[in-house]
């Protein structure tokens, strides 16, 4: 029997209490965690910060592994695919066409941190996403430059600087060309050049975005590559990028 693992018993009467039936969810969330290379152990911590959000927002969240639920009938169901540290091949060629069509259509995708350490293979999600993951030094502090501060996933944001650890990816492309940029990091703030676990990458960038957006055909594409501590799912300001991005990435804000 296919299994959904639900954000956690607590947040499980989100999605299922006779209450929330009754009143229109604002948005419907898939939250996808299936990985098939390196586990983060900031999901547990993900999840549950998604769970509180969906309680305040009133969304409706299902959080599952179970790469079945990428068919056409499922996915028209939600206003938003959520990939929460998803890496490496997590999908089959059915299941790709049908992100692939629900995103063309108007669906929308946000990545969560690891979104360019996945499905490197898959041209079509490669453009989508605007890059692929290459290595990143050990989590460190670093000084992230809020470039636009107008967007929902931006816009609480009190300057322009905002200084604090997390684990900085480094890509084999700058996206800037084809995307939106909303954060980037000053390189010079962290070891960009130590690649100790990612022998003979090249993480230096120069410009070297991490949060951005773009649109796909009628959806919408929103990766952050932040998010890998699990501190952060108790930081105000790091939840509040993530509840704009989901609002913008399901349509709900212009």
């Amino acid at each position: 029997m296919k299994q959904i693992f639900y954000l956690t018993l607590l947040f499980f009467m989100i999605a299922t209490s006779s209450n929330a039936q009754q009143q229109k969810a604002e948005l419907n969330i898939l939250a996808f965690s299936k990985t098939a290379g390196y586990r983060h152990g900031a999901i547990p911590q993900s999840l549950t910060a998604i769970g509180r959000l969906a309680e305040r927002n009133n969304w409706n969240v299902t959080a599952t592994e179970e790469a079945d639920i990428f068919k056409p009938d499922n996915l028209q169901k939600f206003d938003l695919v959520l990939f929460v540290h998803t890496t490496k091949d997590i999908l089959n060629e059915s299941q790709q066409q049908a992100l692939k069509d629900y995103v063309e259509n108007g669906g929308g995708l946000l990545t969560l941190h690891t979104g360019t350490d996945t499905e490197y293979e898959w041209p079509w999600y490669v453009e989508a996403i605007g890059t692929s993951f290459v290595g990143h030094p050990p989590s460190q502090q670093g000084k992230l430059i809020i470039e636009d501060r107008s967007h929902p996933a931006t816009e609480h944001f009190p300057d322009s600087v905002w200084i604090i650890t997390d684990e900085w990816y480094s890509f084999d492309r700058n996206p800037r060309a084809d995307v939106h940029v909303l954060i980037s990091i000053d390189e010079n703030s962290y070891e960009v050049d130590d690649n100790r676990w990612f022998e003979g990458a090249q993480q230096r960038m120069g410009d070297h975005p991490l949060v951005w957006y773009k649109e796909v055909g009628k959806g919408r594409v929103f990766q952050t590559a932040l998010g890998h501590e699990p501190e952060l799912y108790h930081n105000p300001l790091f939840l509040k990028h993530l509840e704009g991005a989901v609002w913008w990435s399901g349509k709900k804000e212009e």
